[in-house]
């Protein structure tokens, strides 16, 4: 049984609360170069009276804002990243094509991150611009640009706004030579085969470079009917979910992080149990 999902518009007047849905309503993604602010700040303008430098009553806020780097580059050899000609990655200089990394530290208007790949030429400068105002994870995605070598760039923002009861999820198509009609990502509830006679199904339809709020739970994600994977999410963590491929590589979904939930082990039936017990007992009569 398949019960479809109500999405909500974030302008939309009924609450959240009374809507059984596994996609709670789309956040529009929003570019780092023109990012919408997620929560109005009143400054004050002016000191209450004249101060020294050093005894200022106004402080600037200083937000908390990481920025992600996905790259989704078709290519063998990764792709160098550096920030005002420094190397600021966590975990090395380099992001392999499918993976993400965080940068080190800050991210502030007017810092060029310069993207480069060996052995094809392949040089590219991203300038950020205005920032959120906001604490926000910021994400930017490397991708190529169709028949041609030269970089592209897509940027959006996970809004923050303390411990949330959902994963936030960024839909990202960054597939190569994608101007043409684009899939949608199909989110639907992962139901064992024992409970597939007894639970119903919610299924969602999502739009890609759009950013969602999902229910904790695990779900099966595919692109195509051949292409289904397990995902687990969990609340108030955001995760990537990248289209990728093009140049030689094949068409695939990346989730970033890894969100495959864990294996259970095996369990061990009263049978196997009393065997081993058995067998545990003679074994341990006989070396007497």
């Amino acid at each position: 049984q398949e019960a479809g999902l109500l999405l909500c518009p974030s302008i939309c007047c009924a609450s959240s609360d009374t809507m059984p849905t596994m996609v709670r309503g789309a956040i529009v993604a929003t570019a780092i170069l023109a990012a919408a602010e997620a929560a109005q700040v009143n400054l004050l303008s002016k000191h209450l009276r004249p101060a020294a430098a050093e005894d200022n009553l106004v402080e600037p806020i200083r937000f908390n804002q990481q920025l992600l780097i996905c790259n989704a580059y078709p290519s063998r050899e990764p792709v160098s990243v550096k920030k005002n000609s420094h190397e600021s990655l966590e975990g090395g200089d380099v992001i392999p094509f499918r993976q993400c990394r965080y940068l080190q530290g800050q991210v502030e208007k007017k810092d060029q991150l310069e993207f480069s790949v060996q052995d094809i030429e392949m040089h590219g400068t991203f300038e950020v611009g205005e920032l959120p105002s906001s604490d926000a994870i910021l994400l930017l995605v490397v991708e190529k640009r169709a028949n041609s070598p030269m970089v592209a760039f897509q940027s959006f923002a996970f809004p923050s706004s303390g411990e949330r009861k959902e994963a936030q999820i960024a839909v990202i198509n960054a597939l190569e030579g994608n101007a043409g009609a684009v899939p949608k990502l199909t989110m639907e509830d992962h139901i064992e085969a024992k409970e597939s006679q007894t639970v119903s199904k919610r299924i969602e339809q999502l739009s890609f470079n759009r950013v969602y709020s999902v229910e904790e739970g695990k779900y099966d994600a595919s692109i195509a009917e051949n292409s289904k994977q397990v995902v687990k999410l969990v609340k108030n963590k955001n995760y990537v979910l990248l289209r990728t491929g093009g140049n030689g590589f094949d068409e695939s979904l990346v989730v970033f992080p890894s969100a495959v939930p864990e294996k259970e082990p095996p369990k061990t039936s009263v049978l196997e149990w009393v065997q081993g017990f058995v067998h545990t007992s003679f074994a341990h009569f006989f070396s007497k």
